[in-house]
């Protein structure tokens, strides 16, 4: 999968691969167009009896390539325990780890209740599209979703139970134009927006208890002319990405930045909107079953309890969660992700299908009988 390139908007070779790899363990396969040459791949197997329903995911697009790579990043190599490769462990990994799981059930033949499924899913890196678009097939009905996102249960990358949110605040500065020499007969709408930006500050983010509290870093700005001109500027745009914890949504931040940039008394108008993407923060309960099952068979497994964590990142989970599904982030470590040189433990690529078989048979087993999976 790292020699396919799937960088974001370009997953459309990884999901016909996968679509093949599926089918030809004999699962019930559905490509799901999205966009052009940009669809989700859904696969299915089925167990001998009704029962709840658990989705494995893992989202096919990888973040560009960026300088500073010692080799290829589409040529797989090893060394010292890991393998190197673009998405290596975000989150092709994963998804190799999923494949070998289904793989382990098919040549078994092991009898389950319900339905086990994959979801591979496009556009995470970017706006979630395809998370959004899987919300509107049955797939969202399952009863949990476990995400193959390099989270491995250790300290380096303890298992979070909630995840923060995010909004991304556009502001659009209207001042008026003057002559550069004259800045005093103009409104500077670059001026302008600095005093926003360093009143920030006074945002009234939220302290919670297990995230401590959110936070906000401006991501651009532009304004000014495009020809060399000696004019006040009169328009200005600024993006600003803002952390958000539980207790706070989109709605709310979006209100506290027009009221601060009311209580400056600028002379511009400033419009204050939120762009794509946005996400609401995702928490998880302690009791859901997919949790319990997951702490059982992790401590059997590797004679360790696993770490947990509240942590500032945003996956699919924060989408996945409007609609109330228990979302589980486990997937093999690695290093050096969305940087140059990313790589995946291999020692985690072979012990990980054996916990996604046994979490995904206990999850699934019925509580009136016992199906005996060792």
């Amino acid at each position: 999968m790292i020699a396919i390139d799937s960088v974001v908007g370009r997953e459309g070779r990884l999901g016909q691969y996968l679509y093949r790899q599926l089918d030809s363990l004999g699962l019930a396969c559905e490509l799901h167009p999205v966009e052009a040459d940009r669809y989700n791949v859904y696969a299915r197997l089925q167990g001998k009896r009704p029962g709840r329903r658990l989705n494995f995911y893992g989202h096919l697009d990888t973040v560009p390539v960026c300088r500073g790579w010692d080799s290829d990043p589409f040529v797989p190599s090893q060394a010292i325990g890991r393998l190197y490769g673009l998405g290596a462990c975000d989150m092709k990994g994963g998804i190799a780890c999923i494949l070998s799981m289904f793989k382990a059930f098919v040549d078994s033949g092991y009898a389950f209740d319900g339905e086990l499924s994959f979801s591979g899913i496009i556009d995470e890196e970017c706006c979630s599209l395809g998370a959004r678009a899987m919300l509107e097939t049955d797939l969202a009905e399952c009863d949990a979703i476990l995400l193959a996102e390099p989270f491995s249960g250790d300290e380096d990358g303890p298992v979070p139970l909630g995840i923060t949110g995010k909004v991304l605040y556009e502001l659009t500065i209207a001042g008026r134009a003057a002559h550069g020499f004259r800045p005093e007969l103009g409104i500077n709408a670059i001026e302008e927006a600095a005093r926003v930006l360093t009143n920030l500050d006074r945002l009234p983010m939220r302290e919670h208890v297990d995230f401590g509290r959110g936070n906000c870093c401006t991501l651009k700005i532009e304004g000014g002319y495009q020809v060399y001109s000696v004019v006040v500027p009169d328009s200005c745009r600024v993006e600003i990405n803002r952390l958000l914890v539980p207790g706070e949504s989109a709605a709310s931040a979006i209100r506290q930045m027009e009221e601060l940039v009311r209580s400056l008394r600028l002379g511009s108008e400033i419009r204050v909107r939120a762009k794509p993407p946005r996400y609401e923060p995702f928490l998880m309960n302690r009791g859901e079953r997919i949790v319990k099952v997951f702490h059982d068979v992790y401590s059997e497994v590797l004679g360790v309890e696993p770490v947990y964590t509240y942590s500032r990142s945003i996956t699919d989970a924060n989408v996945f969660g409007e609609r109330s599904i228990p979302c589980l982030h486990l997937g093999p470590a690695g290093g050096n992700v969305h940087e140059p040189n990313e790589y995946v433990s291999l020692p985690w690529l072979e012990r990980l299908p054996r916990l996604y078989a046994l979490l995904a048979a206990q999850f699934l087993r019925n509580d009136q009988t016992d199906t005996g999976m060792s």
